[in-house]
């Protein structure tokens, strides 16, 4: 079973109501691909700034020290990187509404819809 995050965005004069769910828990895209995983999230920020870290870091650091920071810092990635998703949609207007736990998106969105048919109509 997996957890899944409701995020909930309140209507707007200019947008409109809309409920997304984010699973919770390790990835591994954004641990061995983190800079697509972000842009393939819509995190264009956070890819920029992995980008800019991983140059910095690689660049800064002696070359025996490297690649075991960079590692460290794609396994944190890979352990916080839906949570930093969340993080970035509550920049832009969402907030948490519930937690789920369900096998699978479509099991996640059923559960949402027979606790919560409001939240689920916005994620239609």
């Amino acid at each position: 079973m997996r957890v899944w995050m409701v995020l909930a965005r309140p209507p707007s004069e200019r947008k409109a109501p809309r409920t997304l769910l984010v699973r919770d828990g390790f990835s591994w895209g954004a641990l061995l691909l983190p800079t697509p995983w972000f842009l393939s999230k819509g995190l264009f920020a956070l890819a920029a700034l992995h980008a800019a870290a991983v140059v910095a870091l690689g660049a800064s650091l002696p070359p025996a020290v490297a690649p075991v920071v960079l590692a460290g810092v794609q396994l944190f990635i890979g352990f916080e990187a839906r949570n930093l998703q969340a993080w970035w949609l509550g920049l832009r207007g969402f907030r948490p509404e519930a937690m789920l736990v369900a096998r699978d998106e479509d099991a996640a969105f059923l559960n949402l819809a027979a606790f919560r048919p409001d939240l689920a109509r916005a994620a239609v």
